[in-house]
């Protein structure tokens, strides 16, 4: 008698159609670690509203740094198995989240965004997803940004709001960063308090201040399935829902 009270609220999609940060190829970096998890992910981005999917390992030195063709296999496997599976989400293209570092910069050097002999692997296009380090920014982050885009590519940001030491900076180097013509992809489950307080507080900031440019799930396991379709069902989420179709450009790429 009591099952009104406890119905699940509808489940609203997510606010774009093409997922641009995800760890859902297998075994290759902190992500999925078998291709069963891997459909069941996509399953879930595919009830979530996705319609197509960049895959993104880490490209981490030396941690993350899985071959290439290791990497391309299980990717063109995992393609086949979601199309086995009757999945109607198209796995679009496999591309990295690089980290700024030595292992990018020696990528780098070996030749320019459409040169025969490059070995970057953009999200589609000249666009390509970056990320700084965790403990402190990286000494020669705008040295590189510039680089990167002498080099032909169009830079996006990860997660933004989870680097700590901007936000003790009261939104000063996300500014400085987009006069550099960086833009930024923010996690959804920023918004929920998922990462902490401060990176809750600051997405929301972001978005208020129009620094949200592209979002992503950044999923990585079954938690974060279960908190997104949490999230994706509240009210929190359908007050802020049209505000991020309005602002989020994933699908454009």
């Amino acid at each position: 008698m009591f099952d009104f009270f406890f119905k699940k609220r509808e489940l609203l999609p997510l606010p774009y159609k093409r997922e641009i940060h995800c760890h859902l190829i297998p075994e290759v970096d902190d992500g999925s670690q078998s291709f069963a998890f891997s459909i069941k992910a996509l399953r879930s981005l595919q009830d979530f509203g996705v319609e197509r999917v960049i895959f993104t390992p880490h490209h981490t030195y030396p941690r993350f740094l899985a071959s290439v063709d290791v990497v391309q296999s299980r990717y063109e496997e995992l393609k086949n198995r979601a199309k086995t599976e009757g999945l109607s989400i198209d796995c679009e293209n496999v591309s990295y989240e690089y980290r700024v570092d030595s292992a990018l910069e020696e990528l780098a050097n070996a030749g320019k965004y459409g040169d025969a002999n490059c070995k970057i692997r953009p999200l589609k296009g000249k666009y390509l997803l970056i990320e700084n380090s965790w403990r402190h920014p990286v000494s020669n982050m705008d040295e590189m940004i510039e680089r990167l885009q002498d080099d032909g590519y169009s830079l996006i940001l990860a997660h933004p709001e989870r680097y700590l030491y901007y936000a003790g900076m009261h939104g000063s180097h996300y500014h400085h960063l987009q006069e550099m013509n960086v833009e930024f992809q923010c996690n959804i489950l920023s918004f929920t308090g998922y990462y902490g307080d401060v990176g809750k507080k600051m997405v929301y900031w972001m978005l208020n201040n129009g620094y949200v440019n592209y979002l992503g799930s950044d999923m990585h396991n079954e938690q974060h399935i279960k908190l997104i379709d949490k999230f994706l069902r509240s009210k929190d989420y359908a007050k802020i829902q049209s505000e991020l179709i309005d602002s989020v450009n994933n699908d454009l790429i």
